[in-house]
């Protein structure tokens, strides 16, 4: 069949016009499953890829536990104060802004629901001091500033 239809391609003729009915279909689903077995393979890669990452971050978070009980069970080293050097410009002078009062009547469902915030985004050992209200359009400022950071000076 194949010697056949590259005899027919090479006098110019179309390869649509040389196959019938049966052999259009069988060439259809050729490249069907070559398509499928192509997809298959790659999720096959995907998943082993997946697999692996997955073994490595919960040998390193097992490491890092490890090493977590090491170094709470050794002592901390002592710390040496280092004179620090002299400025070479003078600091700016920055106004000081009054810190707010911490809030000492709060709900405790409210107080374990920010302790469970902190402790889901920090994932370490935290402690709470206080808990202080946020004044003004703080977050809108940050989000500015986030910006005119992220462009380009010309």
């Amino acid at each position: 069949m194949y010697s056949l239809l590259l005899a027919e391609v090479a006098e110019q003729k179309t390869i649509s016009a040389t196959l019938r009915f049966g052999d259009s279909v069988v060439f259809q689903l050729d490249g069907l499953a070559f398509v499928f077995i192509a997809l298959g393979l790659t999720w096959a890669a995907i998943a082993v890829l997946g697999v692996y990452f997955k073994r490595v971050a919960i040998a390193a978070a097992a490491s890092s536990a490890a090493t977590a009980a090491v170094a709470k069970v050794q002592p901390a080293a002592p710390v040496v104060p280092v004179a620090a050097p002299a400025p070479a410009v003078p600091a700016a002078i920055v106004p000081v802004v009054p810190e707010p009062e911490p809030i000492t009547d709060l709900p405790p469902e409210l107080v374990a629901v920010i302790a469970a915030a902190v402790q889901l985004t920090l994932r370490d050992a935290y402690r709470i001091h206080a808990i202080v209200p946020v004044a003004g359009h703080d977050w809108a400022h940050e989000g500015r500033r986030q910006i005119f950071a992220s462009h380009q000076i010309r």
